[in-house]
């Protein structure tokens, strides 16, 4: 089944996500504080942010979010490379069934092949940590994470956020750049704005904090509060 999936991958990638990549990749699109990206020339870095629900149906019941290509083509300009890591088990635990067993293993070979990192969320897979360390080692690397978990209109003050971003982060010593997007209404200039990074690892409550309030000043404008929270979790050392 996992070369099943590779291979239904393989139309997926060419068929839907390269020509997304080149339709969102090439929209008019205002990008703010870009400059932060020479920072992380040939380093590799965790990507954090808010996932932008699509207006179109057709995207939305493939789950194929235009705010991930709109990342992408951004990086791409300054020699980073994006991939995302997801989920290809239930998420149950418990002795699997045997279609249960052969389904996970063809939603393996899909996801690998539309270039992402699988991941099984119940059991380590020596396999997927192995891959994923030899991507970071290379350099360039932007390991994509949208810390909320599914999609929404837009960002709010109460969203709670998730922590693995923080596990990551500690896991490989990686720092995490957020970003926050702005894409509600594809008629109009998109927009991607860049945040100011945590370097060094950090407990997960406090990078779900700092990420919140980033996401928040980012889409209110606002300019950064150069107080001591903030140089105590972005400074490079």
């Amino acid at each position: 089944m996992y070369y099943l999936g590779r291979f239904l991958g393989l139309i997926f990638m060419w068929a839907l996500v390269k020509p997304m990549r080149q339709i969102y990749g090439r929209k008019k699109c205002t990008y703010e504080n870009e400059h932060i990206l020479k920072d992380f020339k040939g380093k590799s870095v965790i990507l954090v942010a808010n996932h932008i629900k699509p207006r179109n149906k057709f995207l939305r019941l493939v789950t194929m979010p235009y705010d991930a290509f709109m990342i992408r083509a951004m990086l791409k300009r300054h020699g980073i490379y994006t991939t995302a890591l997801t989920s290809f088990d239930s998420g149950k635990k418990g002795k699997k069934t045997p279609g249960q067993i052969r389904k996970e293993q063809l939603v393996k070979g899909i996801v690998t092949s539309i270039d992402l990192i699988p991941i099984n969320r119940n059991q380590s897979d020596p396999e997927t940590i192995k891959e994923v360390k030899r991507r970071i080692n290379l350099g360039n690397l932007g390991l994509g994470i949208f810390p909320e978990g599914t999609w929404f209109r837009g960002f709010r003050k109460s969203r709670r956020l998730q922590g693995g971003m923080a596990v990551l982060s500690k896991r490989y010593n990686l720092p995490i750049l957020p970003m926050y997007i702005e894409a509600y209404n594809l008629n109009k200039p998109l927009r991607i704005a860049i945040g100011n990074p945590i370097w060094e690892p950090m407990d997960a409550n406090l990078v779900t904090e700092y990420i919140a309030k980033e996401f928040l000043r980012l889409k209110e404008r606002r300019a950064v509060d150069v107080g001591a929270d903030v140089v105590e979790t972005t400074g490079k050392g």
